[in-house]
């Protein structure tokens, strides 16, 4: 009987290879994000059924080091090599100006998230580096914020004369406490895509921006949420009679009241409301909506980590049942297809299970869902193939 080796991992070196340990199996097969060869190890490959699924494959001598970083990573001229080392990221890089000569160093990098790099690096970091995400350059000598950062009271205290401060995003200043005149007096700037500023303040600090500079005017005393919200009738009004909300909204069947008492409204992400709010949403005075806006049939639930569907659930909510962005759902096997079409839909869910006979009726009702999967066919737990060794690692050398 066949023998086979599965490697799951993010970085797979083969570099060191040996040709006893390939005539072990009958197959191999490789799923990295990134892969190190060099010549010897290649050549010894293809004498070998090796199947090879990955992202990235990189060629190096067996004198450079493989080091990994997670997470937000800040790189400035410390972050010299100790030798000859190819450097990945997983997650935000930022470099400060002064890190020229130390990504000179390296071998090379391969950055998987955000890159933020100031102008004067960006040819260095091209030439160095593969990035699987998005890179912003921002001025030198600026002083690098959050990408959406808030100008508040204590930022005017701390901010430094003289300084630019740069976000990759947007700027926002709602704070009545915030003296835009005193942060003119100090010679600080701005420099951003976009700059949410109330009427109050947009007199004294529109100046400070750069000229290209995308300017939104807010109602004084607005409320910004920079992130998904999601609100009950309650907590809409604690929020009092306007809010501005960076991400997605969604609102609850009690909601009717409050929403109809806001006088101003913006949301940059989608709406997800119940259709009984559709008269509420209406009646606010003014409304900037620049997504999409979702009325929900039935009862909506969201952001549920885990949830089963079945037929007692469904009867508890005769108008059906709408879930939105959760995590992962799993349809119950006593549901038909008439079930899913009649009282289901699902937004942005990430991952639906349900029987192979159900996926045509879930595809029908899902918006934006992540995958689809059905447990059909798959062996049951303790029954794995005994031939087949599994390695699951973050990083392994073959």
């Amino acid at each position: 009987m066949s023998k086979k080796l599965d490697i799951n991992a993010m970085f797979c070196d083969l570099r060191k290879t040996q040709e006893s340990t390939l005539s072990q199996y009958d197959s191999i097969h490789i799923n990295a994000m990134l892969t190190v060869t060099n010549p010897r190890a290649r050549e010894l490959m293809s004498r070998y059924p090796i199947e090879l699924d990955c992202m990235h494959t990189i060629d190096l001598d067996d004198e450079t080091t493989l080091n990994t970083l997670n997470g937000k990573t800040l790189f400035t001229g410390r972050n010299t090599p100790n030798g000859r080392q190819y450097l990945v990221i997983n997650g935000l890089m930022t470099i400060t100006p002064d890190a020229g000569d130390a990504l000179r160093q390296y071998m090379g990098l391969t950055i998987n998230g955000k890159v933020l790099c100031p102008d004067s690096l960006a040819t260095v970091l091209a030439s160095k580096a593969q990035v699987n995400g998005k890179v912003e350059t921002y001025p030198d000598g600026a002083v690098v914020l959050k990408s959406n950062a808030v100008i508040d009271r204590a930022f005017a205290l701390r901010a430094e004369p003289g300084r630019l401060y740069w976000a990759a995003q947007r700027l926002i200043a709602v704070d009545d406490a915030v003296d835009g005149e005193e942060l003119a007096a100090k010679g600080v700037r701005f420099s951003t895509r976009e700059a949410y500023l109330t009427e109050s303040l947009a007199g004294s600090m529109a100046p400070l921006f750069d000229p290209d500079t995308r300017l939104v005017i807010l109602p004084d005393g607005i409320a910004v949420e920079q992130d998904d919200l999601t609100l009950n009738g309650a907590a809409l009004r604690r929020f009092g009679d306007s809010l501005l909300v960076l991400g997605d909204l969604r609102l609850t069947e009690d909601c009717a009241e409050a929403l109809s008492n806001l006088e101003y409204l913006q949301v940059e992400g989608d709406v997800y409301l119940p259709e009984s709010l559709a008269d509420a949403l209406d009646a606010v005075t003014e409304t900037i909506l620049d997504g999409d806006v979702h009325y929900l049939a039935g009862k909506p639930l969201f952001d549920k980590l885990h949830i089963t569907v079945d037929k007692s659930l469904l009867d508890a909510f005769p108008d059906g049942l709408t879930l939105v962005d959760c995590t992962s759902v799993s349809l119950d096997g006593s549901l038909t297809p008439a079930d899913v079409l009649e009282h289901l839909a699902f937004y942005d869910c990430k991952d639906i299970a349900c029987s192979a006979g159900l996926v045509s009726a879930v595809n029908a009702v899902a918006d934006g869902a992540g995958s689809v999967s059905t447990p059909d066919g798959e062996a049951p737990a303790g029954e794995a193939d005994a031939n087949v060794q599994r390695i699951d690692a973050m990083s392994y050398t073959l």
